[in-house]
């Protein structure tokens, strides 16, 4: 089995557009972007939006193996069609010695109180 294929084909089936620009070069994906949940539910006395809580939010990202920004978080930027994200952590998750895909860990960007988008 293909896993890296079976990959691609999930995220394009379930997954939003989404731009990851790596300092200045800019690749067009698809992604799965989700409001990740404390177990201790401190997310509980956070402000509520559209997507999620404000204060202190991380989403999960879960993308194809390319573009591999793992190791240059600090300059990626995900952007989705309403929303600005900076990558906090990245990794690859390989099988086999092959990147099958990327995580990441992403914080938005704000400006003037409100999600910084488009």
């Amino acid at each position: 089995m293909d896993f890296k294929a079976e990959t691609l084909k999930f995220l394009d089936c379930l997954g939003e557009e989404a731009t990851v620009t790596v300092g200045e070069d800019s690749y067009p994906i698809k992604a799965l972007i989700q409001p990740m949940r404390y177990k201790n539910k401190m997310y509980l006395e956070d402000d509520r939006t559209e997507l999620g809580f404000k204060n202190g939010e991380c989403f999960l990202y879960l993308g194809p193996a390319e573009p591999d920004f793992a190791g240059v978080e600090t300059s990626t930027t995900v952007t989705t069609k309403h929303r600005v994200y900076s990558v906090s952590r990245a990794d690859r998750i390989a099988l086999k010695g092959i990147t099958q895909y990327i995580w990441a860990v992403l914080t938005p960007k704000y400006k003037d109180g409100a999600f910084y988008g488009l």
